[in-house]
């Protein structure tokens, strides 16, 4: 029976949990992961401070949640994580329901709208809207009276962040790149008032730097974008930070005002999605508002108006050989003036998305494909190549083994070559930022984390031969009513075709063929 009102004489106890699972295999904390995922604080602060208790815990900034302690604690937990955190969510939804058998459990963000109806079957609420829609969860669990008056991020619950500050002023985005889970949400874009900014602003208070967290800070309307730069410029001037930094699409270098406009107004960093050097590439990701972003011409362009420019780099080697790849990688070592991308990943099939509708219907996904190696690090989909030939050459890149030194020499030499442009902080950031993304390094977290680690078996980056995660295993003993808890949700079954656990958008074919690499016929559709 699940658990729907949690109405104590009591303070209600309330945790919100960022759930996730580290590609990498380390259970420790990601301090140094930038931005950090800011939707459990705004979530918090819907709730009344005054009557509740509220916490926040994020898997990737405080590292696994392992400690027993944590689990009997709360009333009510709200969940929220990426599309491939489900397993993890679900997995903490037993270890929380095992201590506290009277706990509410409640998951949304894009978990919940990729998969509502597993959701309902795990989880006592699926909230599949924006934060806002929180209020109703909290009205139905706890009593309008939880409900804070006048809602405002608790970013007082986020610890020290390197002295960065985290702001909204959009929601969604213009755009609909086929392999982003927004375009599968197909929610419209949406700026924040004035007085809503102003408020988290507010929250936020004196910092070192400001991150915008937009999907899209540019947008569709020109007046719009000009009041958000004017609103963050005023608070920069202010001295509420010493620069700000923001996400921008490809056609926000079209035209050269924007640039000026933004330097002006405090703008110190901006992130590009280029996602890939290849125009064909582009054009099937429905990108083409990237056709024109050569990193290295945007990065100098930036650097004359004293902006650094970042963007995120996506392999997909079933359009892309691996000739193809090491080119292109090599060319951005070669060139002083191009930096090296922020992101480095595979193009990811996420459920409920064109890209991933096409993959399974062209039979591209692999076999006994789990959600939860949906995390950008593995191969997922059939390349256009031989395996043999492919994974290696992906297992090498991804950590810059064979070109470590190649990648230190360039991130100085790049950071040096732009000194001139920006200031000394920035030439910090230029330098160090890819030796922290690509080098790695050891992290460190309590002993159960550490052991939780040292404990994972070796990656493969091959969804068909990559094992497990010791996740799937209790860390200690439940009732035996949860081992359905710890069983993966798979995407495929080991024919290729997609399982029933997959909720499509649109109805598939009654028939479709796989690629003749995928090995199998795509049977009857499911769903």
């Amino acid at each position: 029976m699940k658990n729907t009102n949690v109405k104590t004489k009591r303070r209600p106890k309330i945790l919100i949990v960022n759930a996730y699972v580290d590609p990498w295999r380390s259970a420790a904390p990601m301090r140094l992961f930038i931005p950090r995922a800011m939707a459990p604080y705004y979530l918090a602060g819907r709730f009344s401070s005054a009557r509740a208790d509220v916490r926040v815990y994020d898997e990737v900034y405080h590292g696994a949640m392992l400690a027993p302690r944590h689990f009997g604690w709360p009333d009510l937990v709200v969940f929220t994580g990426l599309t491939a955190a489900f397993d993890r969510a679900r997995q903490l939804s037993a270890y929380f329901r095992n201590a506290n058998p009277k706990v509410c459990v409640a998951i949304g963000g894009p978990i919940a709208r990729a998969f509502p109806r597993a959701c309902a079957d795990v989880f006592d609420h699926v909230c599949a809207g924006d934060v806002e829609s929180l209020d109703d969860l909290i009205d139905d669990v706890l009593g309008a009276d939880l409900r804070a008056e006048d809602p405002a991020p608790r970013f007082d619950l986020a610890g020290w962040s390197f002295g960065l500050g985290f702001v909204e002023t959009t929601k969604n985005c213009n755009f609909n790149c086929s392999f982003c889970s927004l375009t599968g949400e197909g929610r419209a874009y949406q700026p924040y008032s004035t007085q809503e900014i102003s408020s988290q602003l507010d929250a936020t208070g004196r910092r070192s730097m400001l991150m915008v967290l937009d999907n899209n800070f540019y947008g569709n309307n020109r007046g719009d974008f000009e009041r958000r730069v004017r609103l963050l410029g005023e608070r920069w001037r202010r001295g509420d930070y010493r620069g700000w930094g923001a996400l921008v699409t490809g056609d926000f270098f079209k035209n050269p005002d924007n640039l000026a406009m933004v330097a002006a107004n405090g703008c110190k960093a901006l992130f590009s999605g280029v996602e890939s050097l290849d125009p064909e590439v582009l054009r099937n990701y429905n990108k083409r508002h990237s056709l024109s972003s050569d990193p290295r011409s945007l990065a100098r362009l930036c650097a004359e108006h004293g902006v650094l420019f970042d963007y995120g780099m996506m392999l997909d080697f079933g359009r892309q050989t691996v000739d193809e790849v090491d080119t292109q990688i090599d060319a951005v070592l070669d060139s002083i003036e191009t930096p090296l991308p922020a992101l480095l990943s595979l193009t990811i099939p996420i459920p409920g998305t064109p890209h991933f509708e096409e993959t399974a219907r062209a039979g591209r996904l692999m076999p006994n494909l789990r959600l939860s190696d949906l995390d950008g690090q593995k191969l997922v989909e059939w390349p256009k190549e031989p395996l043999e030939r492919v994974v290696p050459f992906l297992a090498d890149l991804l950590q810059f083994r064979g070109r470590k030194t190649a990648l230190a020499r360039h991130a100085i030499r790049h950071a040096w070559s732009q000194r001139a442009s920006v200031d000394r902080l920035q030439t910090t950031i230029s330098m160090i930022g890819p030796l922290v993304r690509f080098c790695g390094g050891m992290r460190i977290g309590s002993l159960r984390q550490m052991w939780h680690t040292w404990q994972e078996p070796k990656r493969t980056f091959c969804a068909m031969s990559d094992p497990l995660g010791v996740s799937y295993r209790p860390s200690h003993r439940l009732d035996a009513k949860f081992a359905a808890d710890f069983e993966p949700l798979y995407l495929t079954d080991a024919k290729g075709n997609p399982t029933e656990s997959v909720e499509w958008k649109t109805p598939p074919p009654a028939k479709l063929k796989s690629v003749a690499n995928a090995g199998a016929v795509f049977g009857a559709p499911v769903n």
